[in-house]
């Protein structure tokens, strides 16, 4: 889970002759494969990635047209890996109103095996970049999710969050595009952390950000602080290897036939 940027590694070009891209997109412009976790942008789209400490193993990412594909071989117990893909032109702003009218579809497609687990939905950064004396209080807020997807079932993510080790607040649920999401607020390392997840996973919808948003802030979010960004994000925890997809879109309309109708090339 999302823990202090540390260790990067600077992205690294393979030749252009290898690619993640499916037999489907032959016609599809993509970037160039990149090894590396530095962010990189393609077209509107730029992807972060992230690997803890513990990660043991290999991984790639590659834009073809605007879907992120990922591949992943992580041999570690305790090891992660965090892809995410968002908009070029995202400007931090204040959460109040960085929330309003803020609607993000977004679409995921993985075939991951071994004994880790994964999980996927939008990631909300909150003072990512912010004020270093909150850091230095333990009163920040950095890495919030939403989960549309996940390897584990949701009551299974509920005894995790609420059991001896996490000792999640769990707070109270939301009904949203069609299905509820159970809440949790929980303090992770130095900081504190809400989870939403979904009680009946999709591979792709559209999620009004903000009623989820106005729940964290019922419940301690700070409103002046800065809203970095929202992404379509996926994690990995544990020996796990395979590879998959990511699409992301926002926009201040609901239009669910629009986003129902996304489907993801095959990884």
């Amino acid at each position: 889970m999302g823990t202090a940027l540390s260790g990067l590694m600077g992205c690294t070009a393979v030749s252009s002759d290898q690619t993640l891209a499916p037999s489907d997109a032959q016609s599809v412009t993509s970037s160039e494969l990149i090894t590396g976790l530095e962010h990189f942008e393609f077209g509107n789209r730029t992807s972060s990635a992230w690997v803890s400490d513990s990660f043991d193993g290999t991984r790639s990412r590659q834009f073809i047209g605007e879907e992120l594909h990922f591949t992943v071989e992580q041999f570690a117990a305790d090891g992660g890996l965090d892809v995410g893909v968002s908009d070029v032109h995202t400007e931090p702003a204040p959460v109040e109103s960085a929330k309003s009218d803020l609607y993000v579809c977004s679409s995921y497609s993985v075939e991951l095996s071994g004994a880790g687990r994964w999980w996927a939905g939008p990631k909300i950064s909150v003072n990512w970049q912010g004020e270093e004396s909150a850091k230095q209080n333990g009163d920040d807020w950095y890495e919030n999710y939403i989960v549309e997807i996940a390897s584990s079932s949701p009551q299974e993510l509920h005894d995790l969050f609420t059991g001896d080790y996490f000792q999640a607040e769990e707070l109270s649920p939301i009904v949203l595009s069609g299905a509820m999401y159970r809440n949790y607020k929980i303090r992770f390392h130095d900081w504190w952390q809400f989870w939403s997840v979904r009680q009946e996973y999709r591979e792709t919808g559209m999620v009004p950000i903000e009623p989820i948003i106005d729940t964290w802030i019922a419940n301690g979010l700070p409103t002046e602080r800065l809203f970095d960004g929202v992404k379509a994000n996926i994690e990995t925890y544990g020996p796990i290897s395979g590879r998959g997809a990511l699409r992301f879109e926002t926009s201040g309309d609901p239009i669910l036939s629009a986003c129902d109708a996304t489907t993801l090339l095959a990884p």
